[in-house]
């Protein structure tokens, strides 16, 4: 499963990176290859620290007595017509193992209306026993069926008849919904099982060690299809079809899964894609990526996805919690992450769609073939999927550059918040259903990935997929725990010399998978003898914490004579805190660890090979590889401000930034500059760190066409340009604001559409200072498409604008309800993400929302309409963004408006974020900060008039309240709310708040 695609949110970091695949990556002479990897003398050994024992309640997980072997489902829905309720009936085949008088299994939320229980011995005729009575826990949603006499060690079949009701929370067996071509509302029913929701659907025994094979029979309106993991026949009755499953695979619960629907379908018959009617059209792209993503898995794990499931499908559900799910055959997607519309949907709409469908694709392996044997070993799953989620759109896309976001997607994604004190090991138990849940997080998903991508280039490319195929082939249809990874993966390089003697896959992967965090690797240097001292402790982003950690540390290094950054299989091991090594690299040049970012660490290094590194940036960019580029940007950061790095020296480091033309090095820095950009902002020194990010991102934006996209642009490059386009706009490059804001007039006055990925800058840039008739045109574009991913680029771009009466006039239609006759068609979570468009697209939207809020009647509606959460929400994000003492006098009015619409614990947490943000501009950082963007402001020379074109800059700013995100904000498809307004009410309600804030 692929939770809110946690690619594309994490903490706003950008989203790419440049690189090579492992599998293209020469290897260079600097080692012999032929020689086993060498361990560095230990300088400072100390134990590891033990990671303390979990305290897990046992009470949640069912009694050993029996396990299922097999169901036989029979459900019956008239979700056709709206209604939620289902009725069910279950037979479980099952085999005691230990005498009992019960059979325990989950359930939830469930009406059980009868039960029975037979015997099947081996020998004999099944026998019925006394209709057994059940209980109910609601605490570890059990249900036990006591049997009036013992049951011994024998097989048996329960079989429970029972009523439920489709959820509206989009978990379990649930109902959804969309709007056809007729503007009517149509119902369908899906299913969101994993991690503990299969219960919501049928009585089972809900562990996914706990594995059976399933029949599955649905009955529904004659003019629906049922689709689950497997083929079907079926049978018509009257004005219902019955729809009959063949029996799948054995399987865990969590990964059943059933639509009951009227979608349409593309693609051949082993391999289709699924979705309402009126968006048939734009599955292509997904149905093509399909294919090849899975062939390609296919050959490289060397075990076929067809020798175990007849068919692939693929469901573009309109309202989905999760990103998508891997359900085995049968694989489920929010419609943003599936749907490609060529006229709407940009570069980052495809490649959102082709990594998510490669990550659940690769889940058809690692989770369905072989399953965790409990969710602490959710990595095993996740990790192993969001590595592929890159590498196999590589390997079926390899001129397109996927792989290429690897580095800044997953590996520093990941080192933020593992960088935090508060984070867990890879594994890591959990006992509740919420705290399951809590396991699908940034350490299951990037962290994991990261650590497994080091393995496999630690192991090398063949050795890795030999190891895999070992490891799935031990495990298939069965379960499976870190260890018979480690031992598939050992068997691959027995005799090759892959490791240091003694050392064993198993040693290196538990120092990482135990192990909270990640390292710091020290790099020390002596210039007279070349001698190195390397060091390792735990990073912790906040601060410089003395610890015992110990990682067994992958490491390799270039230098600036012999610049190969393109070795990336051959290593020496830190297995101790500390070690010295011996080199021949002379004091006159720089030395780098850590090639291409590979491992999963940060390095440091002493003040005078940093200053090599950045003399070297500034006189020939390229001497370093890009990878490494973003990587010395991304640590430098880090480490400043966690007290490990002078400030200055990251300073220093941007100002080779001028010359800089990739995208991964951009993205680095892109997250260096919002942050400084959050700090800054509404202070008296803005506006000389707009003239630095000018002077930054000079050169690079005059090479850029922001206003048109040409067919052969690479991918990389698109990145590129919106994220330096968005940062010139900001700042306020002339002609990106002149170029932006007339591509949005060509579109409203002569139909000129924007082209979609340049449609992100452009709307939003050119809304800043659009008139009403701009404002409306992309407001009517909502709704005139049903694509979400289209629609939340609009809704983003419409928090742009610096008009506060515009932007108050689109927060009212976010709770609009039944007052102008019919209900606006917004999707719930666009709601929210209105509030979320107009604090984050300027100081103008952060004031109009307080304004907004000031209004006691609008303040009602907005707790009535979005929730109490959502008000907070607005209220931390209002405070965040305050910097000076008018800022800060706004709120404290506000608050005090809010009275006791907000709690104690809400004001007194927004007024002290509000202090940390003035006790910042008076730290060591933000004065060292200002002092430095000061003197490098200072001794910028004016560059010498032209003749020829080129970008305009002014050192004025347009008044923003935040950094540009590099992300595509993503739509949260959720709960549909009753159907479709008519356009022309939604739009009356906009236009006219917008005449009246004009022209009364």
């Amino acid at each position: 499963m692929i939770a809110l695609k946690w690619s594309v949110v994490f903490l706003g970091l950008a989203l790419t990176a440049f690189g090579t695949a492992a599998a293209e990556r020469p290897l260079s002479g600097e080692f012999n290859v032929d020689d086993p990897p060498q361990i560095a003398p230990a300088f400072a050994a100390e134990e590891s620290e033990i990671v303390p024992l979990q305290a897990v309640d046992e009470s949640y997980r069912l009694p050993k007595t029996s396990y299922p072997t097999h169901y036989d489902i029979q459900l019956r829905t008239d979700v056709h017509t709206g209604e939620r309720q289902f009725q069910g009936t279950v037979a479980i085949h099952l085999n005691v193992v230990a005498a009992t008088n019960s059979i325990v299994v989950h359930h939830r939320s469930l009406t059980i209306q009868s039960a029975k229980l037979v015997l099947v011995p081996t020998a004999g005729e099944p026998q019925e026993l006394d209709d057994p009575t059940w209980t109910y826990d609601t605490r570890v949603e059990q249900l036990s069926f006591k049997s009036v006499n013992p049951l011994n060690p024998d097989s048996y079949i329960l079989t429970v008849t029972y009523a439920g009701r489709l959820s509206n929370n989009q978990d379990g067996f649930y109902m959804s919904s969309y709007v056809d071509a007729q503007n009517r509302t149509v119902y369908l029913a899906t299913t969101q099982f994993e991690s503990t929701s299969a219960r919501m659907a049928f009585p089972c025994y809900d562990e996914p060690a706990l594995k059976a094979t399933f029949a599955l029979q649905i009955t529904h309106s004659r003019f629906y299809t049922a689709n689950s993991n497997m083929e079907y026949d079926f049978e018509i009755d009257g004005d219902y079809r019955i729809s009959k499953f063949k029996v799948t695979p054995i399987m865990s619960t969590y990964l059943l899964a059933f639509v009951v629907s009227d979608f349409a379908y593309k693609g051949p018959a082993t391999h289709r894609v699924h979705a309402r009617a009126n968006a048939i059209n734009e599955v292509d792209f997904a149905v093509e990526a399909g294919q090849i993503i899975l062939e390609k898995l296919d050959t490289h794990l060397g075990i076929g996805y067809y020798d175990h499931m007849p068919t692939m499908k693929q469901f573009a559900i309109p309202d989905f919690a999760a990103g998508a799910m891997e359900n085995w055959g049968l694989v489920t997607y929010r419609e943003q992450y599936l749907l490609f519309n060529s006229e709407l949907s940009t570069y980052r709409t495809k490649t959102n769609i082709a990594t998510v469908i490669a990550h659940e694709y690769a889940h058809q392996w690692f989770g369905n073939l072989v399953s965790p044997e409990w969710w602490e070993y959710i990595w095993l799953n996740e990790g192993f999927a969001t590595l592929y989620e890159y590498y196999a759109t590589h390997m079926a896309y390899p001129e397109v550059g996927y792989w290429e976001l690897f580095n800044t997607q997953v590996i520093q994604a990941a080192m933020v918040p593992d960088g935090l004190d508060s984070t867990r090991p890879m594994t890591w138990n959990a006992d509740t259903p919420a705290s399951i849940g809590s396991l699908f997080d940034r350490v299951a998903y990037p962290k994991s990935g990261s650590v497994l991508n080091m393995m496999r280039n630690v192991l090398g490319e063949d050795n890795w997929t030999a190891g895999l195929k070992a490891y799935l082939t031990a495990r298939q249809l069965n379960t499976a725990n870190s260890d018979h990874l480690y031992t598939g993966l050992q068997s691959a390089i027995q005799g090759k010399n892959v490791l240091p003697d003694g050392v064993t896959v198993k040693d290196i992967m538990e120092s990482w998978a135990t192990e909270k965090g990640y390292p710091v690797l020290s790099v020390r240097r002596t210039y007279e003898t070349g001698s190195v001292i390397i060091s390792q402790e735990r990073f912790i982003s906040d601060r410089k914490v003395p610890n015992t950690n110990i990682w067994m540390i992958p490491y390799n290094f270039v230098r600036q004579s012999r610049a190969d950054f393109d070795d990336l299989n051959t290593f020496s091991w830190l297995s101790t805190k500390a070690a010295r090594i011996s080199t021949d690299v002379s004091a006159n040049e720089w030395i780098i660890f850590n090639k291409q970012q590979v491992g999963y660490y940060r390095v440091n290094y002493d003040d005078a090979n940093w200053e090599l590194i950045t003399n070297a940036l500034i006189n020939n960019v390229d001497s370093i590889h890009r990878l490494n580029r973003a990587q010395l940007i991304d640590d430098a950061y880090w480490l400043a401000r966690s007290g490990r790095l002078d400030l200055e020296i990251l300073m220093k480091l941007l100002t080779y930034l001028p010359n800089e033309t990739e995208y991964a090095p951009w993205t680095a820095a892109n997250n260096v500059l919002s942050y400084f950009n959050g700090k800054l902002r509404g202070t008296p020194d803005y506006e000389n760190f707009t003239t630095l990010v000018n002077h930054l991102i000079r050169k690079v934006y005059a090479t850029l066409e922001v206003d048109s996209v040409s067919e052969s642009e690479p991918l990389l490059h698109k990145y590129l340009k919106q994220t330096i386009s968005t940062w010139a706009c900001m700042v306020g490059n002339e002609d990106c604001l002149k170029r932006t804001k007339a591509a949005l007039q060509k579109e409203v006055t002569e139909g000129v559409k924007v082209h979609p990925d340049i449609a992100t800058v452009v709307y939003c840039q050119g809304l800043r200072t659009a008139d009403a008739a701009e404002y409306q045109h992309l407001y009517k574009r909502i709704y005139s498409t049903q694509n979400w991913a289209f629609r939340s680029m609009i809704i983003t771009a419409l928090g742009c604008s610096e008009n506060k009466e515009f932007l108050k006039a689109f927060l009212q239609t976010a709770i609009a309800s039944n007052g102008a006759g019919v209900e606006i068609n917004y999707k719930s979570a666009e709601r929210t993400q209105i509030v979320q468009a107009v604090y984050s697209g300027g100081r103008a939207g952060v004031d109009a929302l307080i304004e907004f809020l000031r209004d006691p009647d609008m303040v009602r509606e907005f707790i009535s309409r979005l929730g109490i959460n959502t008000l907070n929400s607005a209220i931390s994000n209002i405070a965040s963004r305050t910097n000076n003492q008018e800022e800060l006098n706004m709120l404290n009015d506000l608050l005090t408006d809010l009275g006791e619409n907000i709690t104690p614990q809400t004001a007194e947490s927004a007024r002290a974020t509000v202090q940390a943000n003035f006790a910042w501009q008076q730290s060591s950082e933000g004065l060292l900060t200002v002092n430095f963007v000061e003197e490098y402001v200072d001794s910028i020379v004016p560059e010498p008039p032209t003749t020829t074109e080129g970008p305009t800059v002014t050192p004025g700013p347009t008044t923003v309240s935040q950094a540009p995100s590099t992300t595509t904000a993503g739509s949260t498809t959720t709960e549909d709310d009753g159907g479709a307004a008519t356009i022309a009410v939604s739009i009356t309600l906009l236009v006219s708040a917008v005449a009246v804030a004009l022209f009364n």
